[in-house]
């Protein structure tokens, strides 16, 4: 089992994982420490306009002003992600100037914000039982698509980039008893 923190990193969905909201997941590790994990999905997109729920923040949402799935824990908490050079974030991410903001104490400054169902979470030591056997993989964030407005593609950009054999993987199909 490592010890080393992938906090600030993408966890990508290996073929070996399934369902929803894992499939292809891209997830953003959040925190990282010897307790557990939490991340947000950044790619399980849903059709509920933000407005529907949290119609302040709407206006502020990066397309699309949808609400994602973060993971299922806690479905029934919003989570709001942004990005903003002054903003006091209620939890920093490792990436710079993005982290959980406080939707009733917005920045004049955020250029990026999107809300979150949920979180996917770890215990201590799950995750990296996880990643040794293969459900994972570990890859540098791009901070430039945390945000982006189209998703769709983000898991095989993800596996496209990741350095070694993995790249192999990008044409493995979605539907697997169709191989």
């Amino acid at each position: 089992m490592s010890e080393r923190s992938t906090a600030g990193s993408f966890l990508v969905a290996t073929p070996l994982v399934g369902g929803v909201p894992f499939d292809r997941a891209v997830i953003l590790v959040l925190e990282h420490d010897t307790g557990g994990a939490v991340g947000l999905v950044l790619n399980a997109v849903t059709d509920i306009p933000v407005e529907d729920h949290l119609p302040t923040l709407a206006p502020l949402v990066s397309p699309p002003s949808t609400i994602h799935i973060g993971g299922p824990v806690e479905t029934d908490t919003a989570i709001v992600l942004g990005r903003s050079g002054t903003a006091r974030f209620l939890r920093p991410t490792e990436l710079a100037n993005i982290g959980i903001i406080d939707p009733g104490e917005l920045a004049d400054d955020i250029d990026a914000m999107r809300v979150f169902a949920g979180y996917a979470g770890w215990e201590a030591g799950q995750l990296e039982e996880e990643v040794a056997e293969g459900a994972w993989w570990v890859l540098p964030a791009d901070r430039t698509v945390v945000f982006a407005e189209d998703l769709s593609g983000l898991w095989e950009a993800s596996v496209a980039r990741a350095p070694g054999t993995i790249p192999f993987h990008r044409t493995y199909p979605s539907d697997r008893t169709t191989n």
